[in-house]
């Protein structure tokens, strides 16, 4: 099913899933623009949850699928970065809830950890950023939900990191999550804390959070990575974080992600010379030029 446009948000017009039991029983997220809503892609993803509870009602009978050898997870996405339910199994059995890094405090720590000398002290050091950031956006986001929920108290969340065998980097997977011991779950509603879910709007430029919290704004995510041992570093001209040790791309000074990559300033669109499709000088913009690091 094909996606639609988002339209443009307005400042502090976030749609917060503050009310995690309207994922399970199909009500709307809650939103102060109704036709937003209605445009709003995590309603796909809300499906996708809610085909995960029906195939496991309850955590116990995933936790009986898990030990008899399925894979029992899910994943979706709602503005921000990636998140994930999956069961545990093992003596003790938990549920997982997840978030995973996006936007640009993912590519500045990917482009650090290419850049590191030891990839394993900047690994330490971008798990050491992630828990230092939970403990600047959780009271915040505690608050925000706890304006229609007085009683709330939000999850702590624990930083952690894992293999990404999908990536070709190398780069490992950085998140978030919380563990839920199953043997004390009788519902979903209990693993799916609503300000942990929010978490992974907080590392997206598109909600605006830097607003509210500083410590998120591309110079401040770029200075805490440095403190904690992460040599990130941007280009002077157009602020996005680079390496020069992209494994197809040695020596240059790239950023990787799509439609950026070595280009700096690109002055046009290929695609709109009067419906002639070719390239001109321009198009090829210009190298990123590193910012001095002291």
């Amino acid at each position: 099913m094909p996606k639609k446009r988002k339209k443009d948000r307005k400042p502090h017009k976030r749609p917060v899933p503050v009310q995690a039991t309207a994922l399970a029983h199909g009500g709307e997220f809650l939103s102060d623009d109704e036709e937003y809503e209605e445009e709003y892609d995590g309603v796909e993803d809300r499906d996708i949850f809610r085909q995960f509870i029906q195939l496991y009602p309850t955590p116990g009978d995933a936790v009986r699928a898990a030990g008899a050898g399925e894979q029992v997870e899910w994943h979706g996405r709602i503005d921000g970065g990636m998140m994930r339910h999956r069961v545990l199994g093992g003596e003790n059995p938990t549920v997982e809830q997840a978030i995973f890094i996006d936007g640009f405090l993912a590519s500045a720590a990917c482009c650090g950890w290419l850049r590191a000398q030891d990839t394993a002290k900047a690994e330490s050091g971008i798990l050491t950023t992630l828990a230092e950031l939970h403990d600047l956006c959780r009271p915040v986001l505690e608050a925000e939900i706890r304006t229609s929920r007085p009683a709330y108290r939000a999850q702590e969340l624990h930083a952690f990191s894992e293999e990404a065998a999908d990536s070709p980097l190398g780069f490992p997977r950085f998140g978030l999550r919380a563990l839920y011991p199953a043997g004390q779950l009788t519902d979903w509603e209990q693993t799916r804390d609503p300000a942990a879910w929010n978490m992974s709007l907080c590392f997206s430029s598109f909600a605006n959070y830097d607003e509210e919290i500083p410590d998120l704004a591309r110079d401040a995510l770029t200075a805490r990575l440095r403190r904690n041992g992460v040599p990130a570093i941007r280009c002077a001209r157009c602020g996005m974080p680079l390496t020069d040790r992209h494994p197809r791309w040695s020596g240059v000074w790239t950023c990787p992600i799509a439609e950026i990559g070595p280009l700096c300033e690109v002055a046009s669109d290929v695609y709109d010379h009067d419906g002639i499709y070719m390239f001109t000088d321009a198009d090829f913009g210009q190298p990123h030029q590193p910012e001095p690091v002291s």
